[in-house]
Formats: C-alpha cells, sequence, structure tokens
C-alpha cells in the first residue's frame, strides 16, 4: 500500500495544469508591467498553454482596463501605462508548451522570443510575420522540420534551433541576412544547404552533435565568422579554411578526418581542436601564417611524428598529441618560448621515461633541455637554458622561425648584433619577457616587422615614443607585470594593433592613448591601480571584444557600461564597488550588461 501512496503522490506534484490554471498565470500585474516595459517574461510556470489574453495584450479595449481595477480618473491621459509600450519581448520557456497559435502573428512589434525547453513538435507558419524579431530561441523542443514561412524572418540575429529533432534546412535560410549567431547542434542534420553561404555577417556557428560528412564549400563566404564548431559529425573531408580571416576557434573534433584541415591563412586562429579523428599527420603547411594559435588538440589520432616545423607556432600554449602512434618528442618542443601545458601521454615514446611524462609539462621540457648535446647543431641554436645569456640564436634560426625569442635569460641590456640578426632575418615575434629590463633601446626600432611583442615580467617604467611610429604592423603587445604607469601618445598610430595586455603595473587611471587605438579588441588592465572607468572614451574602441579590469581601485560601476554591447567578456571581479553584487559578477558577460542597462536612469 505504501507503494501504491508513493505513485498517487508523485502524480499529484506533476498534474498537468488546466487551460484556466494557464490564463490566471497572466495576472493583472503581469500585464500591467508588461505594457509598461514592453517585457513580459512566463518562464517556468508550468504552462500547458498560451493564456489567451497574450495574444491581444497589444490592443486592450477601455472595458478590458476597467477588468483590470484602476480608476482612470487619476490618470493623465498622456501617462496611461497601457498605451506606453507595447510586447517587444516575450519569455515563455521552460513550460510544457505542444503548440503555438497562429495568433502569435499579433505580437508584430516583438524583437525577442524565448520558446526554449518546451515541449513544442511544430511552429505556425503566421511567426513568418513576426517581421521585427531579433532575437528567437526554440532550442530543447521536439521540432523535426520549420515552416517554409519561418525563413520570412529576415531580421533575426541570433536563432537557436539547439537540440531538436531538424532533419533538414531549407535552402532560404541564405536569406536570413541578418543572422550574427546560428546554433543548430544536437540535431539530426546529414547534411548543410548550400545558402548558408550567404549569411555573411555570421560571427558564431554551432553545427555540432549531428550527422553531417561534408562541410558545403560557400561556407567559406562567412568572411565575418569568428567560431565555428562542427564537432562531433561524420565529417571525412573539408574546404580549405583560409577565407575565414576573422575566425578565433574551429572545433572539428570527434569525427572521420583522415587529413589534417587547410586552416593557412586564418591568421587571427587561436584555438584548434581535432582530436578524436583519424589525422595520420601533423601538417605544417596546412598552418602557414597562423601565427597567433594558442590551443592545438590532436589527442587520439594516427600521428606518428612531431615535426621539426612546430617551432613556428610561437604563440602556442597548449599542444595535446595524447593517445598517439609518436616514439620521439622533437627537441623543438622544449625551446617553444609560450608552451605551458604539453600533453603526451599514451603514446610509445622512447627519448623520455614514462616518470617524467607523468610529471607533466615543466618536467619534461626540462628533461628535454638537458638531453640536447652540443653536438645536436640544429637544435643547439634555439635552447633557452636557464641563465644562459652566452648562446643566441643566429640569424638563419630566425628566417625560419621568424621569432627572437630572449626569454628568461635575465638581461639588462640586448646584444646589437642579434637586433641585427633579426632585422635581417624580418622577424614578426619578439620575445623580451623575464628579463631584467629597465627600458627599451632605440636598436629595438630597427626590427619594423614586429607583429607580436612579449615584455612582459622585466623592469620598465616607460615604453618610448617610437613604438607607435617605427612598429606599424604590430598586432599584439604584452606589458604585463612591469613597473608602468603610462603609455606613448603614439599608441593611437597602430592602425593593426588588436591586443595589449597592461596588467600589474602602477596604472591608477587608462591611458588616454588606449582610446585612440581604433582597432583594438582585447583589452587587459587587471592587477593595477586604476580608480574610474571612462565609458565615453572606451566607447570608441568599437571593435573592444575582452576588457578586463579586474582587481583594481574601482569603486563605481557607470550603468552606462552596459551600452557596451559588443564585449563578449567583462571581468570586474576585486574592486571596491558595490554594486553589481558578487552574484551578478559570476553570471555571463551579457547577463553583466543587461544588468548595467537595466540601471540606466529612465
Amino acid at each position: 500500500m505504501s507503494g501504491v501512496k508513493k505513485k498517487i503522490n508523485h502524480l499529484a506534484v506533476f498534474k498537468q495544469q488546466t487551460k484556466n490554471e494557464d490564463n490566471a498565470e497572466l495576472s493583472e500585474v503581469n500585464i500591467i508591467s508588461a505594457r509598461k516595459t514592453g517585457n513580459l517574461n512566463l518562464s517556468s510556470r508550468g504552462l500547458c498553454t498560451v493564456p489567451n489574453r497574450i495574444w491581444n495584450i497589444n490592443d486592450l479595449t477601455e472595458e478590458e482596463v476597467k477588468e483590470l481595477h484602476f480608476e482612470l480618473d487619476y490618470v493623465h491621459t498622456n501617462e496611461r501605462w497601457w498605451e506606453q509600450e507595447p510586447l517587444k519581448i516575450l519569455d515563455l520557456s521552460c513550460n510544457s508548451l505542444t503548440t503555438i497559435s497562429s495568433k502569435i502573428e499579433c505580437l508584430s512589434e516583438l524583437t525577442t522570443l524565448r520558446l526554449h525547453n518546451n515541449l513544442l513538435e511544430d511552429l505556425p507558419p503566421e511567426i513568418g510575420n513576426l517581421s521585427k524579431l531579433k532575437v528567437l530561441n526554440v532550442s530543447n523542443n521536439k521540432l523535426k522540420k520549420l515552416p517554409h514561412e519561418f525563413y520570412k524572418l529576415n531580421e533575426v540575429q541570433e536563432l537557436y534551433l539547439k537540440n531538436n529533432g531538424i532533419i533538414e534546412l531549407d535552402p532560404a535560410i541564405g536569406d536570413l541576412i541578418m543572422l550574427s549567431h546560428l546554433d543548430l547542434s544536437y540535431n539530426n542534420l546529414s547534411e548543410l544547404p548550400v545558402g548558408m553561404g550567404y549569411l555573411v555577417r555570421l560571427i558564431s556557428l554551432d553545427v555540432s552533435h549531428n550527422m553531417l560528412k561534408e562541410l558545403p564549400p560557400d561556407l567559406m563566404s562567412m568572411r565575418a565568422l569568428q567560431k565555428l564548431d562542427a564537432s562531433y559529425n561524420e565529417l571525412e573531408i573539408l574546404p580549405p579554411f583560409g577565407e575565414l580571416r576573422k575566425v578565433e576557434a574551429i572545433m572539428l573534433q570527434t569525427n572521420k578526418l583522415t587529413t589534417f584541415p587547410d586552416v593557412s591563412g586564418c591568421t587571427l586562429l587561436r584555438v584548434l581542436h581535432l582530436a578524436d579523428n583519424n589525422i595520420i599527420e601533423l601538417d605544417m603547411s596546412c598552418l602557414e601564417g597562423v601565427g597567433q594559435l594558442r590551443t592545438l588538440t590532436l589527442g587520439n589520432n594516427r600521428i606518428d611524428t612531431i615535426p621539426e616545423e612546430i617551432i613556428k607556432l610561437v604563440n602556442l600554449e597548449i599542444l595535446d598529441l595524447s593517445h598517439n602512434s609518436i616514439t620521439i618528442v622533437s627537441n623543438y618542443i622544449g625551446i617553444m618560448p609560450n608552451l605551458k601545458q604539453f600533453v603526451i601521454d599514451g603514446n610509445n615514446v622512447q627519448n623520455i621515461r614514462t616518470d617524467i611524462i607523468r610529471c607533466g609539462t615543466s618536467r619534461i621540457l626540462k628533461h628535454i633541455r638537458q638531453s640536447v648535446t652540443s653536438t645536436n647543431l640544429s637544435t643547439k641554436e634555439y635552447i633557452v637554458s636557464e641563465g644562459n645569456t652566452s648562446v643566441y640564436p643566429d640569424k638563419y634560426t630566425m628566417q625560419s622561425t621568424k621569432l627572437l625569442s630572449l626569454a628568461g635569460r635575465n638581461l639588462v641590456e640586448l646584444p646589437q648584433e642579434v637586433l641585427e640578426n633579426a632585422c635581417k632575418a624580418d622577424i614578426s615575434t619578439m620575445d623580451l619577457s623575464r628579463n631584467k629590463l629597465s627600458d627599451l633601446p632605440d636598436e629595438l626600432s630597427i626590427i619594423t616587422s614586429i607583429g607580436d611583442l612579449k615584455l612582459t615580467s622585466n623592469q620598465l617604467t616607460h615604453i618610448p615614443e617610437w613604438i607607435g611610429e617605427k612598429y606599424k604592423y604590430l598586432q599584439a603587445l604584452d606589458l604585463s607585470k612591469n613597473l608602468l604607469e603610462s603609455l606613448p601618445s603614439s599608441l593611437g598610430l597602430l592602425k593593426y594593433l588588436r591586443e595589449i595586455n597592461i596588467s600589474s603595473n602602477r596604472y591608477k587611471e587608462i591611458p588616454e592613448s588606449i582610446y585612440e587605438v581604433e582597432p583594438l579588441e582585447i583589452f587587459i588592465a587587471n592587477d593595477n591601480a586604476i580608480t574610474d572607468i571612462d565609458v565615453s572614451s572606451l566607447q570608441k574602441l568599437r571593435k573592444l571584444a575582452i576588457l578586463n579590469l579586474a582587481n583594481n581601485n574601482i569603486g563605481y560601476i557607470p550603468p552606462n557600461l552596459g551600452n557596451l554591447k559588443n564585449l563578449r567578456t567583462l571581468s570586474l571581479s576585486g574592486n571596491y564597488f558595490k554594486q553589481p553584487r558578487q552574484a551578478i559578477l559570476a553570471k555571463s558577460t551579457e547577463e553583466i550588461l543587461a544588468y548595467l542597462r537595466d540601471r540606466i536612469p529612465r
């Protein structure tokens, strides 16, 4: 009997709501708030149907207004709340809705519609009449197809269709030309239509966890694409990715690739995931020009050799080659200047003992450096030993790698001959980090081809003006962990500078010259003594995507910081302000910005 009772109680808890109960969820307070703000949130209300009054919420009659128990005599004609704002944002997510009425078209002013986490099996054709819709989320439903009228939503910018049962897409998806974010992950797609190539504004495309065997070649027309996730598919062949000049992350893990994808020309690529495929060779010709690559994962493939040219990936921080067929770890791994994580377990490595491999990256790199003999001339010129200042890379080495690395040598001045050779070699990356430099000698200005300059962990107190005049091609500048309080006014001349790191210095304010760097996308200024945020100046940086101001002395966060809608990552923790609270800061950047915008005085 006890078991029967438990079952009855269980059913009582999850009893399906009636239509009347659903209608009751749209209370007078909800309607008043929606008409004042244009925003109606009925998420997680246990709805099985949409409350009837939603469909005519924009057209309440005087009789309906009176039913809301309001004394009209006390309301000025120009301030009548029911005429203030048509419904623009509707959230019906996380309910048990099985259908959406054709009356959805009555909400013609909608810009955001959230229907995710319901039980929808189809969408009404009338949804295509929402001509102002910019954000649509129908993820986590039971959709198998989309009505043809759906593709009339040509103003939509963010479309989330994750975790449905969609089998195919109409080529008309190419008509959604305003799309910037498209999530088609966790569906049953076996191919993508050729019309996808027309989505030239797309920034993020997620087609992971489908059954795709190839990607259409016209995907390369998406010149604005920054993130491509095609992982967990059945991809066997890929088009060259070289035209994706703005792509920063490509995820292709868990597919059926046998050859290394051609990403040469993807100059901004930082993350490339290729684990769990059948790739047989780490083909460096496919990585030509990918100088910004930070993460490369190739675990669980069939690679048997680490090419010497791996040293060209001078910015690489994470390299995963676990569970392959590698027997020899190249000595060049030991001299990669920025490598922080090297994973090689699961291979039959002959030149490094298993116990050393188990100790992790630092122990592996130390072992490689110690094992290099003086007879290994091709490698000797690269090796950076602790405290070794007598052996420098020659110009042939630098010409091959386009790199001058003098990191970790405790230098107080730079050798003139090395700088001259670096100039002749036309290097693009210079790493002078972890030395004892107090200033930058004028001789450095002769190397005008620098694209990436690392000066972290020195004793610099100022940066010379010539850096903006001579280093015209500079894209990344790392000045962290120095003694700096200012920056040269010439910084605004750097028309290609995308990233600057001034963390862990002595700045009390953001230097004025920062605001003149129009192409800046990443600004890292944590761990200083900055007291204020000048939003009006930050708004000049229209491409700014990452802003880190953590651990400063900021006492107030201006609400209009929320208007910097291009920010993808915002870090503010560790300051003195009381608002936003830590619970807000723990949320996504989008939610933090929305919180700040809500606090802007109207």
